[in-house]
């Protein structure tokens, strides 16, 4: 099975104080090749490198990843999920229906963000929370 790498365990994984747990299982992935991505995730870890030289390591890195693609059944899945979900009183951002639904039957997402056990409880999305 291949597995969606949260950025929320990505930051984990980089930060040097960052949770053994998490790192350990990010390497586990890592070093079995079930690692991918999404344009998303991608993003979202490159926005937050702290320096030039970390964001063209972190691009190299992240663009080495084969790319789960958020395709118009994907943004569709994340819409139908926000609205639901905010009807229930549960407003998920939006970077994270988009990673879901992009993940959606694909992968497992890999997290430390509990909107995607809800996401799990709500609409099946196959989750793995490693906070």
């Amino acid at each position: 099975m291949m597995f969606l790498i949260d950025s929320s365990a990505w930051i984990e994984y980089f930060r040097p104080q960052g949770s053994d747990k998490v790192k350990k299982r990010v390497r586990e992935i890592l070093s079995k090749e079930e690692a991918v991505t999404c344009g998303v995730v991608v993003v979202e870890i490159l926005r937050g490198a702290l320096d030039k030289k970390t964001h063209e390591s972190l691009k190299e890195a992240m663009l080495a990843l084969p790319q789960v693609p958020l395709d118009d059944t994907a943004i569709e899945r994340a819409g139908e999920w926000g609205f639901r979900g905010d009807r229930r009183g549960r407003a998920v951002p939006t970077t994270d229906l988009l990673i879901g639904a992009a993940a959606f039957k694909k992968a497992i997402v890999l997290h430390c963000d509990r909107d995607f056990q809800f996401l799990s409880s709500a609409f099946g999305l196959d989750q793995e929370y490693c906070g």
